[in-house]
Formats: C-alpha cells, sequence, structure tokens
C-alpha cells in the first residue's frame, strides 16, 4: 500500500486537506502499514529498522513510532468509502476471506492472521483509541484500520459517498433514463452495490433504470425487485 500513502503525502504538500479514499479489491495484506510507511509512521523490528513493504513486515514488527508522521496530516480529513464490512483479524478478517483470491495457503492465512493481530495489539499500545473489530478494519487488506487508527478517517458507504460527492441527486431529477452497472451482476449485487444505490435514488423520481454489466448471473432477477 505505500503507493497509496505517496499519493496522499503529495497531495498534501500540494495543498490538498480533504480526502476520498476508495478500498476494496486490492491485491495487498499488509494492514496498511505500507501507506503509513510513506506517511512518515515507522514500523521498526527488533533493531530499530523500518520493517520490510509488504505483508511478510508486518512479521517484524516490534515498536511502533508516531512522532515524525507528516505534520499536515494532522489538518486533513480522511471519508473512506466502504462496502466491506470484514473485521481485520479472524474468521471474517482480511487474511481468511480475501487471501485466498491473493494466492495465499492455508498456511500463510493463519500466519498473516496472527501479524495482522500482533500488528493491531501494538497499534492500540500507541492509539488507545484503535479497535481492530469495527467493520470495515478488513478491507483493502487491513488498510481500513491503518486508515482509522492512524488518520482518524471516517468509514462509509461507498455509494452513498459517491452519490453525495458528485451531486448525483440533481443529474437524476433532470435525465429520462438512468444508466448504471458494474462488472458482475448477481443475487448480492442488492447488498450495498453502487448500482443499486443508482436505482434506489433514481426510484426517488420516478426514473427508468437500466443496468449493464460484463456478467449477468440467473440470480441476478433480485436486482429487478430493488429498482433496475
Amino acid at each position: 500500500t505505500y503507493g497509496v500513502g505517496q499519493m496522499i503525502k503529495d497531495a498534501v504538500i500540494k495543498g490538498c486537506r480533504k480526502f476520498i479514499i476508495g478500498i476494496g479489491g486490492s491485491a495487498t495484506n499488509d494492514g496498511g502499514i505500507g501507506m503509513l510507511q510513506a506517511l512518515g509512521f515507522e514500523f521498526l523490528d527488533a533493531n530499530g529498522v523500518q520493517v520490510a513493504r509488504g505483508g511478510q513486515g508486518l512479521r517484524d514488527i516490534k515498536n511502533i513510532r508516531t512522532e515524525n508522521a507528516e505534520p499536515l496530516l494532522k489538518g486533513c480529513s480522511f471519508y473512506v468509502a466502504c462496502d466491506v464490512t470484514n473485521v481485520l483479524c479472524g474468521e471474517t478478517g482480511c487474511s481468511r476471506i480475501y487471501g485466498p483470491q491473493k494466492g495465499a495457503t492455508p498456511e500463510m492465512i493463519a500466519q498473516m492472521d496472527e501479524w495482522l493481530a500482533n500488528y493491531a495489539a501494538l497499534t492500540k499500545e500507541v492509539l488507545p483509541a484503535a479497535d481492530a473489530l469495527i467493520p470495515g478494519t478488513g478491507a483493502a487488506g487491513g488498510m481500513g484500520f491503518a486508515l482509522l487508527a492512524y488518520l482518524n478517517a471516517t468509514l462509509v458507504s461507498g455509494v452513498e459517498l459517491v452519490i453525495r460527492e458528485t451531486a448525483l441527486e440533481e443529474h437524476v431529477k433532470e435525465a429520462d433514463v438512468i444508466v448504471t452497472g458494474e462488472g458482475r451482476l448477481d443475487g448480492q449485487s442488492y447488498m450495498g452495490k453502487a448500482p443499486i444505490g443508482v436505482a434506489k435514488l433514481a426510484k426517488k423520481y420516478g426514473k427508468k433504470v437500466i443496468a449493464f454489466s460484463g456478467c449477468v448471473t440467473t440470480d441476478a432477477e433480485i436486482c429487478n425487485e430493488h429498482g433496475i
């Protein structure tokens, strides 16, 4: 997640103070420490050296230092668009649920879950308000936890945030037909996914909604009951 931290730092230096970050669908499982390292937070091993980037770096964390973090972050607000409710560790944690999609073996999953739990415990020593059981902390390989604990972010529904920030409602009022869609429409699409959020808004004004998708499963018919 180091690159995300680099982008945030660059934007902060250029004067940005309000951030909207979408998390989920990542190929990472580092608990967000890469992002935090890029922002000046220190995750040190037994020798006082920054741990390696990536999920393996979690294994070696012995000490966490926050005093050298980018000072301008204190004036920033972070809104995190997240429709994932997974927590950081355990049976519904990011390693166990999303690790297999990223090529993790059962042995690796057990290890990463243990490393993330240790990282969460060390974080709580430094930042007592940190809570790894908040829904969404497991999003994007644990980046949800990093954003909440270290950057005091606000976790919100992704589709609701996008609708608000793009002033979509004003456009919907004036439209004849609403066109939406995503990569795959299936029986789970009605549970917080963007097309249903758009359809719900459109129905408020009695607008017809059409959805296009790269893949449509038979059970996607349930989307018709939710406005599409």
